[in-house]
């Protein structure tokens, strides 16, 4: 794999406003920004300060429908997977979007906000196999399908319970897990400085 993981993510600036990454296997960013509901035929390379700036100069030039940084969000490809980066944005979490994302292949997303809330997803075919907050309170079609992944990761016992960990440890126990069991990486020099395809909802 080319990529470096995921877990960094816990150690980014994204924690100052929240961050939810959804991933989708087979899919170019174009479409997995046009399923998560974007009007791609605006998109445009951009960094995460010329994405927010994008919002600002439309606000700045009369247009009150357009909300804040959460409206955008960018795109891009690695190691087989597109994925969306929100800064702030809860797209990636909403059963709805995650059904059309997956249809005829498999997604997965995580989200922090700046509460420390927490949600994990993972969705094939068009269904939300698995949903949580907390592992222990799993929903879904199939919400023990990912047990085995979840215990071999250490964010489970094999008895079922969950080891007493923070918020922190757990969420970076479950990026090490999608990266380990899934194969998505996220370019950490590419999603924090660089350019990706950003769009709009």
């Amino acid at each position: 794999m080319s990529g470096v993981g995921v877990d960094w993510l816990e150690d980014s600036t994204f924690l100052e406003f929240g961050y939810c990454v959804t991933f989708a296997r087979g899919l170019d960013a174009v479409e997995l920004l046009r399923r998560m509901g974007c009007d791609v035929a605006t998109a445009a390379m951009k960094t995460r300060i010329d994405a927010n700036h994008w919002i600002e100069d439309l606000l700045d030039d009369g247009h009150p429908d357009v909300g804040d940084k959460e409206r955008v969000i960018r795109a891009g490809e690695s190691d087989g997977w597109a994925f969306a980066v929100e800064d702030g944005g809860t797209r990636g979490i909403d059963e709805e979007v995650l059904a059309e994302v997956s249809a005829g292949t498999v997604a997965t997303s995580i989200f922090r906000n700046v509460n420390a809330v927490t949600v994990f997803s993972y969705a094939e075919s068009g269904l939300v196999v698995c949903q949580y907050e907390s592992p222990l309170q799993r929903g879904g079609s199939d919400p023990d399908r990912l047990v085995p992944e979840l215990i071999r990761a250490g964010v489970l016992f094999p008895d079922g319970d969950m080891p007493d960990l923070g918020i922190a440890e757990e969420q970076r126990l479950t990026l090490r897990m999608m990266h380990a069991e899934f194969g998505v990486t996220l370019p950490r020099e590419t999603v924090e400085d660089g350019e990706l395809l950003a769009a709009m909802l």
